[in-house]
């Protein structure tokens, strides 16, 4: 019986610019050759973030309960 694993290492930085981030990336893509010299099939991704805007909740809409709908069925 096999086993399949998955290892994910997440890396959240922040840089203050361009070349501070390149610096961050050179430096991870370095620790990689090590992860990748006993695991070939290993791969590397990076992603920009961007904040996110708040999220603006929507207002209450108005319930009709539901003896109300009844009400209106039986006066047909």
């Amino acid at each position: 019986m096999s086993i399949a694993l998955r290892a994910q290492i997440t890396i959240d930085l922040l840089a203050e610019d361009f070349v501070r981030a390149a610096d961050h990336q050179r430096r991870i893509e370095t620790l990689m050759g090590a992860i990748k010299d006993a695991y070939q099939e290993a791969e590397l991704e990076f992603r920009e973030r961007r904040p996110r805007p708040p999220r603006r909740l929507r207002p209450e809409r108005a319930v009709r309960h539901h003896a109300e709908a009844l009400a209106a069925y039986e006066e047909l």
